[in-house]
């Protein structure tokens, strides 16, 4: 078996907190190559047909797929600084705990992102586009 050396993440760009973990995710030191992709978008229902819901999702380039707080500890794991901690939280013990914290904040992501005031790409990227931008005056052609 080869090993992982990139994993594409399937988030919901529709939830702020989802959103605010895959900036977070980008700005980790990690030891395996991070994508990411919007959930409904054209590029995952061509290249990832299975995956169907909004729930987090990883792909391994190797074709493994992680869903729910599984992927959010692969996720972990591809990080330089979390990988020791990815490998605790699949520990018997730990995997329950882990679980249980993934599906509370999944459960209540749409809330918490209203709550925390977490915007997500979708909202960032309409007000954006409805946002005008002066032009210059003294622009030289």
């Amino acid at each position: 078996m080869r090993p992982v050396t990139s994993i594409t993440v399937v988030y919901d760009a529709t939830c702020g907190i989802c959103t605010f973990a895959k900036d977070w995710l980008q700005k980790q030191a990690a030891l395996v190559e991070l994508q990411f992709l919007s959930a409904g978008s054209d590029g995952v229902r061509r290249t990832f047909p299975q995956l169907s819901s909004r729930e987090l999702a990883a792909v391994a380039d190797t074709g493994e797929v992680w869903i729910g707080n599984s992927a959010w500890i692969i996720c972990l794991w591809a990080l330089r600084d979390y990988r020791d901690l990815a490998v605790r939280l699949t520990s018997p013990g730990l995997l329950h705990l882990a679980r249980e914290a993934f599906m509370v904040v999944s459960k209540n992501r749409l809330a918490l992102s209203r709550f925390l005031r977490l915007r997500d790409t979708r909202n960032i990227e309409q007000e954006l586009r409805r946002t005008l931008v002066p032009k210059c005056q003294n622009a030289t052609r």
